[in-house]
């Protein structure tokens, strides 16, 4: 497969340590008002719009993503163009997620659909491993056959694997 006959990747963001800031007067991690996740690929990975589609469901730290937010995302996927797929999540509680996402697809659904996030926001640290994180979630949309999975630290789990990575 040549790199230009690769479909395009839809990045669905909804929050999480990877897309916030960190502030100082409450001592944690807030998701920015907008995500920051595109302009980076654009940017450092060259992956613009000839190569990533975007759609943000939300803002949100993952203990308050839920399953409307959930089904938002399942919707996302399957109105997309695209059969392949990174969801930036919260690390809390990702694998929840990807366990409820795969309870929505049907049965042979064909979509490529990498959960991934960090532990250190992408904004305002050096280094961290959100860079990391969603550029193997990329190259692993790219490469894995259909089904659900999460890139992390340079592992790839299924939904199954773990419940979370604190």
């Amino acid at each position: 497969m040549k790199v230009n006959d690769i479909k395009k990747i839809q990045l669905i963001i909804t929050g999480g340590t990877i897309d916030s800031y960190y502030d100082t007067d409450k001592c944690t991690t807030m998701p920015h008002e907008k995500s920051v996740l595109t302009s980076f690929l654009e940017k450092y990975a060259r992956m613009g719009h000839s190569k990533i589609v975007t759609t943000e469901i939300c803002m949100k730290d993952s203990r308050d993503i839920n399953n409307e937010d959930i089904d938002k995302v399942f919707t996302a996927i399957m109105e997309s163009e695209s059969d392949r797929h990174v969801v930036t999540h919260g690390s809390f509680t990702m694998f929840t997620s990807a366990r409820y996402l795969q309870t929505l697809l049907p049965n042979k659904h064909g979509q490529v659909i990498i959960f991934t996030g960090s532990m250190i926001p992408l904004e305002g640290f050096s280094p961290n491993d959100a860079g990391f994180n969603l550029g193997s979630a990329t190259m692993a949309a790219q490469c894995l056959k259909a089904g659900i999975y999460i890139a992390f630290n340079g592992q790839i789990y299924a939904p199954d694997d773990m419940e979370n990575l604190h």
